[in-house]
């Protein structure tokens, strides 16, 4: 009797096959790792965001005030997430940053009584002794952010914080490479709507105009801060922080722009409109809408339907891509009196 031979081998089809069904159940899960990796991403970013609520009411809890946004217009100046370094861990680099170790010309330029008023004069600075801090003579003084202050050799403004950064996000780390490093939080100059004039013109970038939680100045000579107590539309109404990642000027392949978001602050060296200052400081705004848009002066992000918003309660909520311009704009002023859609 013949034996019978056994088989040891796939044939070409069913290897095929197999593969087919491998790929298959890969196309199946693929979409749902994508939903996890992103949910976990958007998790971390709330979190990020909270420690950075947070970090504003401590401040304001020392202070009676938030931080001063930016103090000048021009000189690439320093922005309020440097005042809040102390809350969030980074005592050491906030502390080398204004050491007076450093000379004055290039450590971190605080303003008086963490501002909220006239800024003074800044003794000692390119040996100017009455220059304001936005005078042209002091426009390479402490005004500036600069690569000049250093940890162990490293410039401090190219320090990549890791709570600063939304892990979603698709930008490099560091402007231009290896430079500044990025944040993709920034603050909220309110919306444009009691601005007057042209709202994105050079002169109305000024805190006695806004209506944000975070101002900005434009007179070289003072500074302007929001407070709990001045938020008449509730804290838990009033944007303070959104997320910020690619617009118009701020690619994949330009990063070496001034509208990059970095931690440090900084804008474009000169007034052009509030796009210049879309570094530290973007609006909540009609004209800025949808969320999700390219300018460089609005918010936005790279979370799907879209994007994470502290509050100046502290606390951080998802806003969906689709609220209508006119409660997203009501949620930017703190003074404003609006009514909130039901879409909120």
């Amino acid at each position: 009797m013949r034996d019978l031979k056994v088989r040891s081998a796939f044939t070409l089809i069913e290897l095929l096959v197999v593969i087919a069904i491998i790929a298959i159940l890969i196309g199946l899960l693929l979409p749902a790792v994508q939903k996890v990796r992103e949910a976990a991403a958007r998790a971390t970013c709330t979190n990020n965001l909270k420690q950075i609520g947070l970090a504003l009411h401590s401040f304001h809890g020392n202070y009676n005030k938030f931080p001063v946004g930016q103090a000048n217009d021009d000189n690439n100046n320093w922005g309020w997430m440097c005042f809040i370094l102390p809350y969030v861990e980074q005592d050491n680099l906030y502390n080398a940053m204004v050491s007076n170790t450093v000379s004055p010309n290039d450590r971190m330029w605080v303003p008086p009584n963490m501002g909220d008023g006239v800024n003074g004069p800044l003794s000692g600075l390119s040996g100017n002794s009455i220059d304001q801090i936005g005078g042209s003579n002091a426009a390479n003084g402490r005004g500036n952010t600069n690569q000049a202050i250093t940890i162990g050799g490293i410039p401090c403004v190219n320090m990549v914080i890791k709570s600063f950064i939304c892990p979603s996000d698709t930008l490099p780390n560091q402007k231009n490479g290896n430079s500044f490093a990025k944040t993709n939080y920034v603050g909220s100059l309110g919306n444009t709507t009691s601005w007057g004039g042209n709202p994105y013109g050079c002169s109305n970038l000024n805190g006695s105009r806004m209506n944000g939680v975070l101002l900005h100045a434009n007179n070289n000579d003072s500074t302007w801060c929001s407070s709990i107590q001045s938020i008449s539309d509730g804290t838990s109404n009033t944007i303070a922080v959104g997320e910020a990642t690619t617009s118009t000027n701020v690619t994949l392949t330009n990063t070496n722009t001034g509208q990059f978001p970095v931690w440090a602050g900084g804008n474009n060296g000169g007034c052009n409109g509030i796009t210049t200052i879309g570094s530290c400081l973007r609006v909540v705004d009609g004209t800025t809408y949808p969320l999700g848009g390219l300018s460089d002066a609005s918010f936005n992000s790279k979370h799907t339907g879209g994007g994470n918003f502290a509050f100046a309660d502290g606390s951080v909520k998802f806003i969906n891509v689709n609220i209508s311009a006119t409660t997203y704009s009501a949620l930017g002023s703190l003074n404003g009196g609006e009514v909130l859609g039901s879409d909120y």
